[in-house]
């Protein structure tokens, strides 16, 4: 299992992304205990790695750049996965994290050489299944396909990290929070497309490495933001074992917020 989601307006339902090509529908109500079975499941073209949910629709990051994000829609049984076609320039390599718009406009995808798309379901650039991407535009209108380039380190910004999670701020939902494998979380303004805030910086491990934000979320008031550190093996095994010979320890933690000093950068 790779990912978990509920579904806010039915506390009776879970998803769960598996590598084993399947999204299962989960009732906690019946399913219990070690024999457990889902209510139904949904079969994918690749294995799952990333997973989204904003009822009635669920996006789900498989592992084949080909296959890009799949949508699943809900209402319907059995459900079914279609595809989405992704961004030209985060099509390269499979998507290392997906967020749906809270309005249902579209959604974002991360990928891992430090960029993040922003696709519109009804936008002429491809955002729809079986559309061709365009070419990136330096400033699309609202409503175009466009992506652009976060967690990029150094004086050139040649060190390029994955963006592990997104998460859109739930009281202005044109404020996209971005975490990466540099362990920092920015905060960007899709409408203006500029970074608005920068919500949490690196911690290292023992070894000078960054350690890993691999999951970010909102409360539902926008006044907290959970977060989890942990190696997300970007650095393969050597980092893995560097990082924990650092006597890192995984850990959740939430970060208060004051959005008022993101007010004053919006209105600059």
């Amino acid at each position: 299992v790779v990912a978990v989601a509920p579904a806010e307006p039915h506390p009776s339902m879970v998803l769960s992304a598996s590598l084993d090509k399947t999204v299962a529908v989960w009732d906690p109500r019946a399913s219990s205990g070690a024999g457990a079975k889902p209510a139904s499941t949904v079969a994918l073209p690749e294995r799952a790695l990333c997973l989204d949910l904003r009822w009635p629709h669920a996006l789900v990051g498989t592992g084949a750049a080909a296959t890009g994000a799949q949508l699943i829609d809900l209402r319907y049984a059995p459900a079914e996965a279609k595809p989405l076609k992704l961004h030209q320039s985060v099509s390269r390599f499979p998507p290392r994290s997906v967020a749906l718009f809270p309005g249902g406009e579209g959604f974002c995808a991360g990928s891992h050489d430090g960029r993040v798309a922003v696709h519109f379901h009804s936008s002429s650039a491809g955002g729809a299944a079986g559309a061709a991407a365009a070419a990136p535009k330096a400033k699309a209108p609202w409503g175009e396909d466009f992506s652009f380039k976060c967690h990029r380190q150094g004086a050139d910004k040649d060190r390029i990290y994955g963006v592990g999670a997104l998460s859109f701020f739930p009281a202005k939902p044109h404020l996209l929070a971005t975490a990466g494998s540099d362990g920092e979380c920015h905060l960007w303004d899709l409408k203006r497309r500029h970074k608005t805030a920068h919500l949490l910086k690196a911690s290292t491990a023992g070894s000078g490495a960054p350690v890993a934000l691999p999951a970010i979320a909102f409360s539902r008031g926008g006044d907290m933001l959970a977060y989890a550190r942990s190696d997300d093996w970007s650095g393969g095994a050597a980092a893995y074992e560097a990082t924990r010979g650092a006597g890192h320890a995984n850990d959740v933690r939430i970060l208060l917020l004051d959005p008022s000093g993101w007010e004053k950068r919006e209105a600059g």
